[in-house]
């Protein structure tokens, strides 16, 4: 029996949903269906009942957990003791300015309970500052705002973490704008607006936060006014009343000037603990195993 297989099934059981269960564990949904399906022909028989509508353990698999479980748990606990023993060292960990507060703080302060040998230096960034560190991250771990769409992030040589939060879409407009006094406004109709996105920032990484058309096809005005890719430039460029700024529902502008209004017809976005494929610190998938357990339990 592979240890990946063990992985996706509990995660599953977990969850109860596959593909959450591939964004815990920064893997693809179908690789996660493919460990599950293994681990099923490995035991003889079903291990979940699938519909479109909902995922549950069947009583094979509810034993299954059972006994796979605290024996999983007692591993991970024994790989964290060894590494703990010979790999304190120190942990850097970047949290996005636009999180809501406290977001990052659960993880964070779960990682030192379990690892109080290893020091963490938190700072502070905008959200965009990863899509512009290329491969010189100045810090080992990223917990911010990811597109739900997690294929998106792989290709630009990013793994993802647990996922910490989920968050619906929504513009930042001038109090003076057309759309100030509405209750929600569809995607399609951002396609009569100029979007603000950091100039300094790649298309193909504009495109984890605006997409380049509506679901319709109408292409999306993409316009780069500012550089420095902090959420407090474009809340003031947003202020000024000509263009609107696509962010995430749960961010409230201090700004008289500027309002928040949900949108509807977009995915939503992730938050989560993000590093890049190549990183050799091993503490970072320890703070997302511990990220994801943390989350877990405060459910």
């Amino acid at each position: 029996m592979e240890i990946r297989e063990i992985e996706a099934f509990l995660a599953v059981a977990r969850e109860l949903h596959f593909g959450q269960a591939a964004a815990h564990l920064g893997i693809s949904t179908p690789r996660v269906s493919q460990a599950v399906r293994a681990l099923e022909r490995r035991v003889g028989g079903p291990l979940f009942e699938r519909t479109s509508r909902r995922v549950r353990l069947t009583p094979l698999g509810e034993r299954l957990e059972e006994e796979l479980r605290p024996a999983y748990d007692r591993m991970e606990r024994a790989l964290s003791e060894a590494q703990r023993s010979v790999r304190p060292g120190v942990l850097r960990v970047g949290v996005s300015t636009s999180l809501p507060e406290g977001v990052a703080d659960r993880p964070i302060r779960a990682f030192e309970r379990a690892h109080p040998q290893c020091a963490v230096v938190r700072s502070a960034h905008p959200n965009t500052d990863p899509s512009r560190w290329g491969d010189e991250w100045p810090v080992d771990v990223f917990v911010g705002w990811l597109p739900a769409d997690l294929a998106m992030v792989r290709d630009l040589g990013v793994r993802v973490g647990p996922v910490l939060l989920r968050d619906e879409r929504a513009v930042l407009v001038g109090t003076g704008h057309p759309l100030a006094r509405r209750a929600v406004v569809d995607v399609e109709e951002l396609a009569d607006h100029d979007l603000l996105y950091p100039s300094s920032m790649p298309e193909r990484i504009a495109d984890l936060w605006i997409p380049r058309t509506t679901p319709s096809g109408v292409p999306l005005r993409r316009v780069a006014r500012y550089a420095s890719a902090s959420i407090e430039e474009a809340i003031i460029l947003a202020a000024e009343g000509d263009a609107v700024h696509l962010t995430v529902a749960s961010l409230r502008p201090d700004n008289p000037h500027v309002v928040s209004v949900p949108v509807s017809g977009l995915p939503p976005m992730i938050c989560a603990p993000a590093w890049l494929a190549g990183a050799q610190n091993p503490m970072i998938r320890e703070f997302a195993r511990v990220a994801g357990m943390s989350e877990a339990r405060s459910r």
